[in-house]
């Protein structure tokens, strides 16, 4: 039995990822083809096109992925029963999560401009990202501030910044210092839950 008869269907779309990973941080986003994933994955190309049709679909996967990983993370650290996490520590998990790999924040930054030069499936697909998302920080907070409501639009500001810090990350020579950004954030939203006396 070869390689490829022994694949199981999950174990083509792994190999199609971790391949499409590998070439996205060698090269970049939009110089790597399908074709030379399927050839690092060593799979068909017809095997590539039934999982993803373009190269899109592979991208917007990937990046799903590396979001739900660090929304885990950072929901993880704030269910923990033992020591209750302060914001500036959330927000530095999340910011060095989302920020801290070039390769990612390129994916995110490849999304937004492919959506931009007409792709509407993709813009429809990024604009329901991006509701998840404010629905993520919103729930987040209610975690952290015990329930209380969350103020209006600093959803949106606190994912508009992230955006903006993403551009920074891939076209800034200069590190982020994502201590300082989680302090400055925090400061947002730190102690809004107690009605403004916290």
């Amino acid at each position: 039995m070869n390689v490829k008869q022994g694949l199981k269907e999950g174990d083509s779309k792994a190999r199609i990822v971790a391949s499409a990973q590998q070439c996205f941080s060698d090269k970049s986003v939009d110089k790597t083809t399908l074709s030379e994933i399927a050839r690092r994955a060593g799979i068909s190309k017809g095997t590539l096109y039934y999982y993803y049709p373009t190269k899109n679909d592979l991208v917007f996967d990937i990046a799903g992925i590396h979001m739900a990983q660090i929304t885990e993370k950072v929901f993880a650290m704030m269910e923990k029963e033992e020591e209750h996490p302060i914001w500036k520590e959330v927000l530095g998990t999340l910011f060095e999560g989302l920020l801290g790999s070039k390769t990612r924040s390129r994916l995110h930054l490849y999304l937004i401009n492919e959506s931009l030069s007409g792709s509407p499936a993709l813009r429809d697909r990024l604009e329901l990202t991006y509701t998840q998302w404010f629905q993520l920080v919103e729930d987040g907070y209610r975690r952290m501030a015990g329930g209380h409501a969350f103020p209006d639009g600093l959803a949106r500001l606190l994912v508009a910044v992230l955006d903006g810090l993403v551009i920074q990350s891939v076209t800034c020579e200069n590190r982020l210092d994502y201590g300082l950004l989680a302090e400055v954030a925090a400061s947002l939203v730190d102690g809004k839950g107690d009605d403004g006396n916290g």
